[in-house]
């Protein structure tokens, strides 16, 4: 098998010094679903986040070193993040033009990686979707509150929809359904910190949300490694192939605003009426938007994040969870405008 050589150094701890080091990283093969590929990984570090103005990891405060006699209580929420910047090459799909710029062999996935400090063993992952015209780094509060819950976080940059790479961004679900699978495989080795395989998440906002509904909803697209499921804001889209609705393993949260201003109310409903998985809980936020209810500062967004780390918790925890056991965890919500419902 071949190798290849990454560069790596000591990830921008939000409370820490940096160094470097070089080591060798095998490549590894994907197979997921009926495509299986040489997985290429380029690591490098980000040196300051992808939006250090707005982190919400504060330094934890210096404490002494214990006596003999003195027992450490162990780390708990919320803990300090570290991130970290990896690229992940897909060299057996394309990549599609985007407007005037052609399009290229491979997909490359540049992919921010947010790591809890201080939980020992295995964490949980949870791999997030960004919508159209967007970039991982709008939904940094989002990601940050999973992060400081103890979840490691990958939200790769895809090459078709992004903001920050040139062209016009293109919708493309099929293949960004593909993508999240093919970041699972990615990192299953330990590529960014040991991962727990029975604790895996997928989640997206928007057009994010629809690649989401296509892995719960759609078996073309099915990742039976996943055991929960967030769609943000998505929708069924149209065009797909496949049988929607499909029986899949898991717990799904559908979450919209009742203003959002893209209509995408009865088009998430119709994520989670569809839906034939394990367990589902739907949050409806009353005067929510598209984008801000989930990355604003307002007492709703900060309930919202909360509301959705309270699911991770439930669908990741031991044992398959329930729908009476998801509205469990979730209800009541933190603020009055959000409604939780399981029909």
């Amino acid at each position: 098998m071949a190798s290849t050589t990454h560069d790596i150094g000591s990830p921008s701890v939000r409370t820490g010094a940096r160094s470097r080091t070089r080591f060798l990283v095998r490549r590894a093969l994907l197979h997921v679903g009926v495509v299986s590929a040489a997985v290429v990984a380029v690591v490098s570090i980000s040196t300051g986040g992808l939006n250090a103005g707005t982190r919400s990891a504060a330094k934890p405060p210096a404490t002494p070193m214990p006596s003999a006699t003195t027992t450490q209580p162990p780390p708990v929420p919320p803990y300090p993040i570290e991130d970290e910047t990896i690229t992940l090459v897909d060299p057996s799909r394309n990549t599609p033009p985007r407007g005037n710029v052609p399009g290229a062999s491979g997909r490359v996935l540049v992919t921010a990686i947010r790591r809890p400090v201080g939980p020992t063993g295995p964490m949980p992952l949870v791999v997030f979707a960004h919508g159209w015209n967007s970039n991982p780094t709008v939904y940094e509060p989002l990601l940050d509150a999973w992060a400081e819950a103890g979840y490691l976080v990958a939200a790769p940059v895809f090459p078709d929809s992004a903001n920050t790479l040139p062209g016009s961004p293109i919708s493309n679900y099929p293949d960004q359904a593909i993508d999240l699978s093919f970041v699972i495989t990615s990192l299953l080795g330990g590529l960014a910190g040991p991962i727990d395989p029975t604790r895996i998440a997928v989640a997206g906002h928007s057009d994010g949300g629809t690649d989401v509904a296509l892995l719960a909803l759609n078996p073309l697209y099915a990742d039976h490694r996943v055991s929960a499921y967030l769609s943000l804001s998505g929708e069924i889209p149209s065009g797909v192939a496949g049988t929607w609705g499909d029986s899949a393993p898991g717990a799904l949260l559908v979450t919209v605003g009742t203003n959002d201003e893209y209509g995408l109310l009865p088009r998430s409903t119709q994520v989670f009426a569809t839906a034939r998985v394990t367990a589902k809980v739907m949050l409806q936020v009353a005067g929510g938007d598209h984008l801000s209810m989930y990355i604003g500062s307002s007492p709703e967004a900060v309930a919202l994040r909360a509301e959705t780390v309270r699911f991770l918790n439930a669908a990741l925890g031991l044992g398959a969870a329930t729908t009476a056991q998801l509205v469990s965890a979730l209800d009541p919500p933190g603020e009055p405008s959000i409604e939780v419902s399981s029909s």
